[in-house]
Order: structure tokens, then sequence, then C-alpha cells
């Protein structure tokens, strides 16, 4: 389906946002309560296409009254986000308010970075990142309705890197829940570290480097996992042809240098998960075309988008379509 532009969606808000017609969705019912399938949702980075999108998407499961069917979530930035916050328990129309709130949260420290600029002849060190993170930290913090892994609803886990001189994926799954996916989200050079993790020595950024959608890393849980169940991937992926435009600020153009490293390994991860035995995955693209995808004022656009895509491809008549799709 041909994205639609903004100002369509939101003169159709209202017929994209009725119920689902449930009836439209028994295949997918049909399959995630399968006794010899294990769903695991994953939620893929993107910047406000990602926080948007994926908000869809829990929305759409949260209808369908298949939250009860997940045995996992995973989640890499802006997908640890909001994967975070659901399995926490927090509901979609509680989540859409905090995102949409992200674009007044931004903290940039202009003036550290011009006062540093000015003293780095004699010696003063730059900024080790243009925003300070606390305001998102704090959106964060109040979509969390617990605040531990070991306390969701249901298993989270999240991607971030070492900070090591030689970043290594890593994946979060236990201790505190908002330094996990800060560090997961925290973009080196943009974000601020807030420092390691509690009782680490190591500091942690951005999983989207290594695996932008989780996908082999669940894929190698479940398999040391002895589990004899199929598994099906329910994924979300933010593909690169967001990006029309060439960036024209120092944030857009390095947040796209990074994106694209990202994306030279996705073709190859996504070959390797579906060469897999045992394990079905649906991938969801809405292929939201924007000019700056940090543009975090469009996050309601985004989440629009998503739901008419998703809620069309999850349908009778599409589902098989999706899963076997390369």
């Amino acid at each position: 389906m041909e994205p639609k532009k903004p100002d369509d969606i939101f003169a159709r808000r209202r017929e994209i946002e009725a119920p689902l017609d449930r009836n439209r969705y028994t295949a997918l019912r049909r399959l995630v309560t399968d006794p010899g399938n294990r769903l695991v949702v994953c939620f893929g980075g993107g910047s406000s296409i990602g926080l948007g999108a994926n908000v869809a998407l829990v929305q759409i499961l949260e209808e369908l009254d298949l939250k009860g069917q997940v045995s996992q979530i995973w989640g890499t930035s802006a997908g640890a986000i909001v994967g975070g916050c659901w399995a926490s328990g927090t509901l979609p129309k509680k989540m859409l308010p905090l995102v949409k709130a992200a674009h007044r949260s931004v903290d940039v420290c202009w003036l550290r970075l011009v006062f540093s600029i000015f003293l780095r002849p004699f010696g003063y060190p730059l900024p080790e990142g243009l925003i300070k993170g606390r305001g998102i930290a704090a959106l964060i913090d109040e979509g969390l309705r617990v605040k531990t892994f070991e306390d969701c609803a249901i298993q989270f886990r999240c991607i971030a890197v070492t900070e090591d001189g030689q970043p290594q994926r890593t994946v979060l799954r236990q201790g505190a829940l908002l330094p996990a996916i800060y560090s997961s989200m925290t973009l080196p050079g943009i974000f601020m570290s807030h420092g390691p993790l509690p009782g680490q020595d190591c500091c942690y950024f951005d999983g989207g480097i290594v695996e932008k959608t989780p996908l082999v890393s669940p894929i190698s849980e479940h398999l040391r996992s002895g589990d004899p169940r199929k598994l099906l991937l329910l994924a979300t992926h933010f593909g690169s042809h967001g990006h029309l435009l060439a960036g024209r600020s120092f944030i857009h153009r390095f947040f796209q240098t990074v994106d694209s490293l990202g994306e030279l390994a996705w073709p190859y991860q996504l070959a390797e998960a579906r060469n897999y035995p045992n394990v079905a995955l649906a991938l969801l693209d809405p292929q939201i075309k924007v000019s700056n995808v940090l543009d975090l004022s469009l996050v309601e656009s985004h989440y629009l988008q998503a739901k008419e895509v998703f809620s069309n491809a999850l349908q009778n008549a599409r589902l098989a379509l999706l899963l076997g799709s390369k």
C-alpha cells in the first residue's frame, strides 16, 4: 500500500481508529493460539517513526486481545521504549500521549556546547553528547508501570552495544528497566550517557548499530532454551527508505550515518533469520517516507499511518503473504 500523506491520514483518523473487525483476523488468532507455536514480538528502532509505529502494533494486538499469547517482548532503541513500557503493563492509550510529548522533552545543551567550543583551544573538553536526555528518561520512567525486568508482566529483552572500544551486541534482561532502555536508545555523540548500569562497570549505547530489529538474538535465545515449539516472530522494521532528503543539521546527518550502518547489516540478519528451521517471521514495515526521521512532532502521524498498514497486513487474506515474503 502506498503510504498516505499526513494530511490525508488525519482526515481519515476516525476510519483508521475504528474498532477492528475480529473476523478479519481469525488466521492470526489461530496462528498465535496454536499450542505448537511460541509468539515473540520484536520492536525495531527508528526514532520518531519507531515510536509511533510500534505503538500502533501494540494497539492492534491489544484490540485483538492477543497480548496474553505473547511469550516474550524484544526491543531496540525506540522499540525498547515501546516494548519495555508494554511489557511492564502500560496500555497504548497511555503510551501514545507520552511519545507525542517527546518532542517537548529534548533538552539540547547548546550553552555548554558553545562554551566548550569557545574554550577548546585552552584544553576544555567537548561534551560527550548534545542532548542531556533527562526529559526523555523522565517520560520513559512515567510509562513504566514496574521498574525492573523481573517484575514485567511479560519477559522483556532489549539490545545495546558495549562502550569498551570493541562494541559488542549485548542483551539486557535483568535489573532496572529505565537505565537499560535508555542505554538501548543512546546514540553516542548525540545523547549523553547516564553512566554504567547499576552494578556494572561498562556503559552501553544504541543497539541499532548492531541489531536494529531484534531477530537473531531472540532466535538464538529460543534455540538455547530447547523449547520444541515453533518460534513465531512478529517484528517491526523501519528501513532507510524514510530518508528522502539529505540531512542539513549535524544531528540529522550523524543519525543518518549511524542508521545507514545498521541498514548495511540488515539484509544479512534477515536472511539468517529466515534460514533457521522451525522459525516463522512476520515482518511489518510501514515504509513511511519523511524528510527528517528525528522530527518527533510527527509521531502521531506515524502512528496512524502504521496502524493502517499493519492492520491491513495482518488480515486473513494477507497474512500468508506476510509470512511468506522474503
